[in-house]
């Protein structure tokens, strides 16, 4: 509606840090219980796990930039929709075979795909702060899509693995993973 405020913005980043923060943790916790012939899965979830880690950290120096006054990352606190998604992906991440994680990470990504184009230049246009207060935004905006690929790719190798009936469960398992996530990442934004 044109009335995004720089609280507006300080408010999400305050939420989402902490979400952000722990992305790469439970990939890593999923790719430790991968079996062997998942080793080319394994290594790239680490890629992408190690490319993210520090993801939190960019996201919490645009906060400062923007006028966020909480000092510490360990102050911040997810709000219910987030601890909801964020125990999800860590309760998944132990399962024996863990690519219903793809499903997540296909909603984390192509959301950033799909709204960080349209958001960014709303945010610049409506906020009054220096281009480098949107770092975070500007890099997912870039590189979500080579993440989609990567995705893809993933995706290719759990599904090329196995009979024709371990392959379906493992489609509609990552079908069902994406549906669940799209919805708890849904409640994190209402909370919002």
């Amino acid at each position: 509606n044109g009335n995004f405020t720089r609280d507006d913005y300080l408010h999400w980043m305050e939420n989402w840090i902490p979400q952000v923060q722990e992305g790469s943790q439970w990939m890593r916790q999923a790719i430790e219980n991968l079996p062997v012939e998942f080793n080319e899965l394994h290594d790239l979830i680490y890629t992408h796990a190690v490319e993210e880690q520090n993801d939190f950290i960019l996201l919490f120096k645009d906060y400062h930039d923007a006028g966020g006054c909480i000092e510490s990352i360990n102050e911040l606190r997810r709000n219910p929709g987030g601890e909801a998604l964020n125990a999800y992906m860590h309760r998944i991440s132990t399962d024996p075979l863990p690519i219903g994680l793809l499903g997540g990470i296909y909603i984390i990504e192509g959301t950033g795909q799909r709204i960080i184009p349209a958001l960014l230049p709303t945010l610049r246009k409506q906020l009054d702060l220096p281009e480098h207060c949107f770092r975070f935004l500007k890099y997912h905006g870039e590189n979500d899509v080579n993440h989609l690929g990567r995705w893809l790719h993933a995706l290719s190798i759990v599904l090329s693995k196995g009979t024709v009936a371990e392959k379906k469960d493992r489609a509609e398992l990552i079908a069902k993973t994406a549906r669940h996530v799209a919805g708890l990442y849904l409640l994190q934004w209402e909370y919002l």
